[in-house]
């Protein structure tokens, strides 16, 4: 999957468009995965809507212009191999790198408002695939914050 999204991020770089091969390729593995683990099956359900419902709505309401289909997309897949809070986690951190880096890449490299989103999600995908499970322990963790945990 990590290669997958390396190759994505490419792409999705250098042509502003994630290819729906590679999402497909995603969806098969969080499908294997599903078959794989039984006990994984609800958590993927709900990981494929926890990103790409909201993603969806903002498409609609945006006319296309606030994100991309290939961004839903993929939230959509990585949420089947990554569970729900671990996909919203992944979301997250894409989002913050985005914050990040975008608009030194807007002033100094000239890429202008365009914004390919995959390479932002990839890295928040990959990292929450790799230490998820401890960002989410060390933040549920926190005193007062156990209210939010719901599984």
């Amino acid at each position: 999957m990590a290669l997958a999204l390396i190759l994505l991020s490419i792409i999705d770089f250098c042509t502003l468009k994630i290819p729906s091969r590679l999402n497909i390729f995603i969806g098969i593995l969080g499908l294997i995965r599903m078959g794989i683990d039984a006990g994984h099956r609800l958590d993927a359900v709900a990981g494929f809507f926890s990103v790409s419902l909201f993603l969806g709505i903002l498409y609609i309401f945006t006319k296309g212009k606030g994100i991309g289909g290939g961004d839903i997309k993929l939230m959509a897949v990585s949420g089947l191999m990554l569970g729900w809070q671990k996909n919203i986690l992944a979301f997250f951190i894409g989002a913050l790198l985005t914050i990040l880096i975008h608009p030194f890449r807007m002033v100094f490299a000239g890429s202008g408002r365009r914004l390919a989103f995959g390479p932002y999600l990839a890295a928040g995908i990959i990292i929450s695939m790799l230490w998820g499970g401890r960002i989410l322990s060390a933040y549920f963790g926190w005193p007062g914050l156990s209210i939010f945990m719901f599984l």
